[in-house]
């Protein structure tokens, strides 16, 4: 049944792992079990190795299928490449002995700024094709609407081609309401989706600016997700299908992750929630990190990695200017000491990690959605 199972993998997974029988999936099969079960796929950011063991054994666990993505700006602050990114998720489920709960590979914010780095950002979608990766997100959203239009038509037609899950973003996320780049409405998201249609580039998910952010919430910012907002611009697309990929969702509630799939939200993306279970930081019940009012994270001495190294970082973060949401960067400056605490700490982080990927899987109603993948594929 495994090896049956592994012939239904996209073309270029086989072709990089030929011999690997873990169920490394087509997103677009997860997506259209999640939207016909009414569920939500969750996509876990990966900027480290040692949550992964948790998330695959919770996977594993519950037969939820998942998403691990990596961003064009992770690429730059953490040990991957694409190659060794996806090596290393086929290697952790091959390990843990996943022969049965799919999960996807997907490139989060392939990110062009300028039409100048389009060229740049083609070469970095071909290595993720070769690598291994099953789900794209081009995010050309910090330009102009029509200059995203042309970016994104431009960049696709490689993804469209191997026939792999595709996520395009409207509103540049982050972005405050009133600016030039403010909330994504409606009527942009139809001229979009439905402009792409008409250039053979059939998206499947829609990142939207739509009130939440990236990392942190630091002082007295708070989540402020628009939900009544995401479900008109939801509606406005349904022409073509399209559902909506929901960023940012670190430090909210578990109760309204599970409204989400109410709004048409039918992906969510978690990755600073996994970062501060590595380095072990206080959180509050919807993970965000508990800080000073300088902006200083909190250590717990029962969490993640050894005190002794976390003091290192943190007084690294002050020496380098890597304080605040920059302490992502201590990923990489810190490599070869996070990859070799001892088992404890490695053993409290999976535990960790593992709790967290339950909750979120039973937030997502995705707990056994695993089986139905099959069927779409």
């Amino acid at each position: 049944m495994a090896t049956k199972k592994a012939d239904m993998r996209p073309e270029n997974v086989k072709k990089r792992f030929p011999n690997s029988v873990v169920p490394l999936v087509n997103s677009k099969a997860l997506l259209q079990a999640a939207r016909k079960y009414n569920a939500m796929i969750m996509a876990c950011n990966i900027r480290c190795r040692l949550p992964v063991e948790g998330i695959v054994l919770a996977s594993m666990a519950s037969n939820s299928p998942v998403m691990y993505e990596i961003a064009k700006s992770e690429l730059g602050y953490t040990e991957f490449t694409p190659a060794t990114f996806v090596q290393f998720i086929v290697q952790e489920n091959e390990r843990m002995g996943n022969t049965k709960v799919p999960f996807a590979i997907h490139g989060d914010h392939i990110t062009v700024k300028k039409p100048a780095e389009v060229e740049g950002v083609r070469s970095l979608i071909a290595a993720e094709l070769e690598a291994g990766f099953t789900s794209f997100a081009i995010d050309a959203s910090h330009m102009e609407n029509q200059l995203n239009l042309e970016a994104t038509s431009d960049l696709a037609g490689p993804i469209i081609a191997a026939g792999l899950g595709l996520e395009v973003e409207l509103g540049e996320i982050g972005a405050k309401s009133g600016s030039a780049e403010g909330f994504t409405q409606p009527d942009e998201a139809e001229w979009f989706i439905g402009n792409l249609n008409q250039r053979g580039i059939k998206p499947d998910l829609l990142a939207i600016n739509n009130g939440s952010i990236h990392g942190t919430y630091f002082g007295t910012a708070h989540e402020g997700i628009q939900l009544d907002l995401t479900l008109e611009i939801w509606k406005a697309i349904q022409s073509w299908s399209v559902d909506i990929a929901q960023h940012g969702i670190t430090g909210t509630s578990l109760e309204k992750i599970s409204s989400f799939i109410q709004y048409g939200i039918r992906k969510g993306n978690v990755g600073t929630l996994w970062q501060n279970i590595s380095f072990g930081l206080a959180m509050n019940q919807d993970g965000n990190a508990i800080t000073t009012a300088d902006r200083q994270y909190i250590k717990r001495p029962y969490r993640g990695v050894p005190d002794e190294l976390w003091q290192e970082i943190a007084a690294w973060a002050v020496e380098t200017g890597n304080t605040g949401g920059n302490i992502k960067n201590a990923n990489k400056a810190f490599l070869a000491s996070l990859n070799a605490i001892p088992l404890a700490c490695r053993k409290r982080i999976t535990d960790h990690a593992y709790e967290e990927a339950i909750r979120l899987f039973e937030a997502t109603h995705s707990i056994g959605l695993g089986e139905a993948v099959w069927d779409f594929l």
